[in-house]
């Protein structure tokens, strides 16, 4: 069989995911974190972990992880049996002993219970008789003004403009069946800008995550979609990110839970002028 007409998902956004990553099965994690309150983080197996905040008793968990180079790593879990839901992920940066968490939780919002807010906290990993690192993963505006056309399978792709520190917005060419599924199922809305965080782990690396909130307050039941968080490690010496979802999706027409781990490749573009300077409409 010729490998483009390999049987795929009909609607898929992880045809170019890596392997689940078991680089640091065995591992354990003593994060010391800038809120106050220190986490530790067992790799128990293949996608068994164990966490706590430090001085509670450990709960145990089933994870994914999926490395950005061969020292930083996106590892995330969906907490069972916790209602709202509410997910952890982390990005452990090995080579300089740097962490940032991302707690995401749905029900927050009393009136758009399905809106995934994110609290971000920033620390370092304790190494017994070394000096903690003083220096931090941050918020940055280095993306300003990147435009970047993201594969995720053999016949989608998207265009993502990051115009400023606090949203960006996503063009989806009119080219192939998945990408006209997935332009289908835009909301009705009078953009596609979305509130966004950059933060930077390193050169050339940083945490991109988006949540789709304005749609959800607009369209509400009457979406195909609901809100959904994802957090992009993006890779741009290799060109390339891995990362996950978390929300609510349309599902084989019925809403579900949404904890998918993706990856994608992707290369530079200039994006028409019209779309990169169209006004924000949710902002003043």
């Amino acid at each position: 069989m010729n490998l483009k007409d390999y049987p795929r998902k009909e609607y898929s956004i992880n045809q170019f995911t890596q392997p689940d990553c078991y680089d640091l099965v065995g591992e354990s994690f003593y994060f010391v974190m800038d809120d106050g309150y220190d986490y530790e983080l067992n790799i128990t197996g293949k996608n068994s972990c164990a966490w706590n905040i430090v001085g509670e008793k450990p709960k145990t968990e089933e994870y994914q992880c999926l490395k950005s180079d061969d020292t930083t790593y996106i590892l995330r879990y969906a907490l069972k049996d916790v209602e709202p839901r509410e997910g952890h992920t982390y990005v452990i940066d090995l080579e300089q002993r740097l962490v940032t968490m991302l707690r995401t939780k749905m029900g927050v919002n009393p009136k758009h219970p399905y809106i995934v807010y994110s609290h971000y906290d920033f620390g370092a990993i304790r190494v017994d008789g070394e000096e903690l690192p003083f220096k931090r993963h941050g918020y940055t505006s280095d993306l300003i003004d990147t435009q970047v056309e993201w594969h995720w399978r053999s016949n989608m792709f998207t265009q993502h403009s990051y115009y400023c520190t606090n949203f960006y917005r996503i063009k989806l060419p009119d080219q192939g069946e998945a990408n006209k599924s997935l332009a289908s199922t835009v909301r009705n809305t009078p953009s596609s800008d979305e509130p966004a965080v950059y933060i930077k782990i390193k050169e050339k690396m940083y945490l991109f995550v988006l949540t789709e909130s304005n749609g959800e307050r607009i369209d509400g039941d009457e979406g195909r979609h609901r809100s959904n968080n994802m957090a992009f490690l993006q890779n741009y010496d290799r060109m390339y990110h891995v990362g996950r979802t978390f929300g609510t999706s349309l599902i084989d027409g019925k809403f579900a839970p949404t904890n998918i781990m993706f990856g994608a490749f992707g290369n530079p573009l200039e994006l028409d002028p019209e779309f990169l300077n169209a006004p924000n409409p949710y902002i003043v």
